[in-house]
């Protein structure tokens, strides 16, 4: 009996040895959400939701968290403003213009794809779509600029421009049109 069970035992280690090789992960893979959470963000004045099967980060600073999963992040920012915000129509036009003017001059490779203003009850904005480079690699940006509660919040969502249509409308969309501005506590 122990013969036939070391037998075995050689013998099904043997079967696992052979020149087939297991292909290494794909790290650079952005997974489906997976459903979402709701998040709270008291001391930045925010709350979102944000998707089950990507990696949460904690922010340091003006950086409240960044979200990723593969090549796709998201990265959520606050900045406390003293000056007055945009919140007319003519306010957010002026701000789209300079953002995408401030965008081109930081990285000469950007192309505007649209922007516009969202306006919404508790929640002005604008956002900006378009394709550059980051970190040396091209990448298919979606950048919403939220303005209130003495503050900018700016949600940094981007991919591969060959997977951004796809993660745009699985996480980047829902997660943006998740977002609200509230006070913030200290």
């Amino acid at each position: 009996m122990r013969r036939a069970l070391l037998s075995l035992a050689v013998a099904v280690a043997l079967a696992g040895c052979g020149n087939d090789r297991t292909p290494p992960p794909d790290i650079g893979l952005i997974k489906a959400p997976g459903g979402f959470r709701p998040v709270a963000y008291p001391k930045h004045g925010l709350s979102l939701r944000i998707p089950l099967r990507w990696r949460v980060e904690p922010g340091e600073g003006d950086r409240v968290t960044t979200l990723a999963a593969g090549n796709g992040q998201i990265s959520v920012w606050r900045f406390a403003r003293r000056e007055p915000l945009p919140v007319s129509r003519t306010h957010l036009d002026n701000a789209r213009k300079s953002l995408i003017a401030q965008v081109q001059a930081r990285d000469p490779t950007f192309q505007l794809t649209s922007s516009r203003q969202i306006r919404r009850p508790g929640l002005r904005a604008v956002e900006i779509v378009g394709v550059g480079t980051n970190l040396g690699a091209r990448r298919t940006t979606r950048s919403l600029h939220a303005y209130g509660r003495g503050a900018e919040v700016i949600v940094d969502a981007y991919a591969p421009p060959e997977e951004f249509a796809r993660v745009d409308a699985q996480t980047f969309g829902p997660v943006l049109r998740s977002l609200r501005l509230r006070a913030a506590r200290s």
